[in-house]
């Protein structure tokens, strides 16, 4: 069966019981307003229709409850890439389709990348965050390095490609990307950039792999 229920926000929220689930979009809602600072227990139980106390019955705090939001977004918009690296087909694809599925999710999550982003600068100061966050990123830096590591072993990509290296620059180029957009929503265009990353995997693909 399976586990996540989409809600009204669009987020994909895990069936942890109504109330939980309400509790969780209304928290996304109230990020997406108010901002990480502003999203006060009163503004997600108004967001929410639950009251005050169904927050510490359910999360056993306002801060727990703003980190499993979070984590949830997140989740979103990483799940799409690690479904294209686990699908069955050539290395070089499933590549080029995380590119295209973080694309997508740049683009929906525009309005919380702020938060996202001032959720990273803060994660020191929630273990539940620090540790989902560092969950969520783990599990696609290694997806991300073990992908790189194949196209290397069968030749698309040069020998000097270190995996592990260039999947944390590939993420930290994404996070770099997001700072800029959650400045200036019109100074980053999802579309060319997914563009530019899949033509950097071809230009530094080996001439061997380029004639297969």
């Amino acid at each position: 069966m399976n586990d996540k229920v989409k809600t009204r926000t669009g987020e994909l929220t895990p069936q942890l019981g109504d109330t939980r689930a309400k509790l969780i979009e209304g928290a996304l809602r109230s990020l997406k307003t108010n901002g990480l600072g502003g999203t006060t227990s009163r503004a997600i139980a108004a967001a929410s229709g639950v009251n005050l106390g169904g927050i510490t019955y359910h999360f056993g705090s306002k801060d727990e409850l703003v980190a499993q939001a979070l984590l949830v977004a997140i989740r979103s918009w990483i799940d799409p890439a690690l479904a294209a690296l686990r699908r069955e087909a050539p290395p070089a694809v499933r590549m080029m389709e995380a590119v295209t599925a973080l694309q997508g999710s740049f683009g929906t999550a525009r309005d919380l990348l702020p938060v996202y982003l001032e959720a990273l600068v803060q994660a020191n100061r929630s273990d539940s965050l620090r540790r989902g966050i560092s969950e969520l990123l783990g599990e696609l830096r290694g997806f991300l390095a073990g992908q790189i590591a194949e196209l290397r072993d069968a030749g698309f990509l040069p020998p000097w490609v270190d995996a592990p290296a260039m999947a944390s620059l590939l993420l930290a180029t994404g996070d770099g990307l997001a700072l800029h957009a959650a400045m200036d929503r019109e100074s980053v265009d999802q579309d060319a950039v997914a563009g530019q990353a899949v033509q950097v995997l071809l230009a530094v693909s080996t001439p061997s792999a380029e004639g297969r």
